[in-house]
């Protein structure tokens, strides 16, 4: 519905004074005048309220895309532009207001307003908007509000265009290219040490010694068998790739905190700093990210392919869907999916329909949303084609959904536990497995320390860096008034305290499992961790 102006409700609001000024007063014609002006303004109202449907049937057109970065990927906190293109087909003059933007969660935008956009008959105009995405991961411009000026700009029409814009922003620390000479020392140094270095064909020279039985004939050492007067051999040793595992937490307790400082982004982003340095030493790098189950494995690989898949993999664990891991069940899936087409689209598929009537429309709605989005291909689990379709299409336009979270530990023991055994499944050579989590909702289960054993036993390094410290908790709202700013500064000097107490028995069980324990605060990149983890010599 339209509603009225500034400059409208001033003049409906002095025309009715005038009007019942008359009135009181017994003057006609300024009652008479007053009324006159208060009928023209209702009479511009009406005018206006049709121009919505006009304009679908005109076919004002809005369009918009990404302009293309001059060089690599889009980083979260940067300026994404959006150029905007309104065409007008009719033959009158329009005035818009400036967009209001409907955004996924953790985009920022910023309103100029009071700004007017001005198209002309049969023409275009076009302008830029720019948003900022907030962490790494898939974005969703939904549409754009613009509101319509109606007759003598008594009105304002407002006109929703469901035109979803979809941004891809990737970690701040991923690049398959080389890094600056700085970090690429770094890098060298994070490896030196911790190469596995076996006796074999190589080409570096270990050590000289006499002939063995059994030793091939290939490897005497001619030249110096002679000088010593008896037969020695060349025992030669060959540097392999060091074999890194990550596994990160997944889970519920690490996404509870703003997007963007979630605990989650900033492993994320550890990841991707990780691949980095694997692209610029050549090391094998894997990924394993688990919940109360094993969500996500990438088998350690190298080569820019190999890890922009997997830094891709860790990104995509931002909108996990999954009916297991979710804790939303199938009415209340079919109610969030059917309330975004009801304000995006503005139809409603469960009036009048049944629940199965509901989510078969629904499940045409999305084959016809997304025709030909890369995103609905992604594996889903649910138990049945519409609710892995639901789930899918709330992956697709970045719609949340909440958690499933067990206070016990007991389900997040069990996905860690699978997790480890996964990450050192099939090796043949010593692997360094880097665990990334919060340790809260962690029970420490004999089965989980069993399974630490036999990674230990089988050579693996294994250390846990735990995110941890003030950066998590959230940045305080701005409006809070002094006495809700010192419940929240007491709240998180609880919340900090029980923090310290959980990583103290963590500490204390992963110390006797030989297992170190680091602190993540959330400012030391990647290499501060890969220079501590050492894979043990074989």
């Amino acid at each position: 519905m339209p509603s009225l102006s500034y400059s409208g409700r001033v003049i409906l609001a002095g025309a009715s004074a005038l009007a019942l000024g008359g009135v009181l007063g017994g003057v006609a014609p300024l009652a008479l005048a007053g009324s006159a002006a208060v009928t023209g303004v209702a009479l511009a109202w009406v005018i206006a309220s049709p121009m919505p449907r006009r304009m679908r049937r005109t076919r004002l057109e809005f369009s918009w895309w990404v302009l293309a970065r001059e060089e690599g990927p889009r980083r979260p906190d940067e300026p994404v532009s959006v150029r905007v293109v309104m065409r007008n087909p009719t033959g009158e003059a329009l005035t818009l207001s400036t967009p209001r933007l409907a955004l996924s969660a953790g985009v920022r935008y910023t309103r100029q307003r009071g700004a007017r956009i001005e198209v002309g008959p049969h023409s275009a105009v076009s302008f830029d908007l720019q948003v900022r995405p907030t962490y790494a991961g898939r974005h969703v411009l939904h549409g754009a509000w613009m509101t319509l000026a109606g007759p003598l700009g008594l009105a304002w029409v407002p006109l929703y265009f469901p035109n979803p814009l979809v941004v891809e922003v990737a970690p701040r620390g991923f690049s398959t290219r080389p890094m600056t000479a700085t970090l690429r020392a770094t890098a060298a140094s994070a490896r030196a040490g911790r190469s596995v270095r076996r006796a074999g064909e190589g080409p570096e020279l270990r050590e000289l010694r006499e002939l063995r039985p059994g030793d091939p004939f290939r490897r005497i050492a001619w030249t110096a068998s002679a000088r010593r007067g008896r037969l020695l051999v060349r025992e030669t040793e060959d540097e392999s790739q060091a074999t890194r595992v990550l596994v990160l937490d997944a889970s519920a307790t690490m996404r509870g905190d703003e997007r963007g400082r979630a605990r989650i982004d900033h492993a994320i982003e550890l990841v991707a700093q990780a691949a980095r340095a694997s692209a610029s030493t050549g090391d094998r790098l894997g990924l394993v990210a688990f919940d109360r189950r094993v969500v996500t494995r990438v088998d350690p690989g190298d080569g820019a392919a190999h890890l922009r898949a997997l830094v891709a993999s860790a990104v995509e664990l931002r909108a996990v869907v999954d009916e297991d891991l979710t804790d939303v069940d199938d009415e209340a899936l079919v109610e969030t999916v059917a309330r975004y087409f009801r304000e995006q689209e503005g139809v409603d598929a469960l009036r009048g329909n049944s629940a199965y009537e509901a989510r078969v429309t629904m499940l045409r709605w999305i084959e016809r949303a997304t025709e030909g989005d890369a995103a609905m291909k992604l594996p889903v689990r649910a138990a049945d084609p519409v609710g892995r379709a639901l789930r899918a299409f709330c992956r697709a336009r970045a719609i949340p959904l909440p958690m499933r979270h067990d206070p016990s530990g007991a389900a997040k023991s069990i996905g860690l536990m699978h997790a480890l055994r996964a990450a050192g499944q099939g090796a043949r050579e010593a692997r360094t497995v880097m665990v990334l989590t919060d340790l809260d909702a962690l029970a420490t289960t004999d089965e989980l320390r069993l399974t630490v054993g036999a990674l230990r036993k089988a050579r693996h390094r294994v250390s846990v860096v735990a995110l941890a410290g003030e950066r998590f908790v959230g940045a305080a709202p701005s409006d809070l008034t002094k006495e809700e700013a010192k419940a929240r500064a007491a709240v998180e000097a609880l919340f900090l305290e029980e923090e310290r107490a959980r990583l103290a028995r963590h500490r204390t069980w992963l110390a006797s499992a030989g297992v170190p324990l680091q602190v993540a605060n959330g400012t030391e990149p990647m290499i501060h961790w890969l220079k501590r983890a050492a894979t043990p010599r074989v």
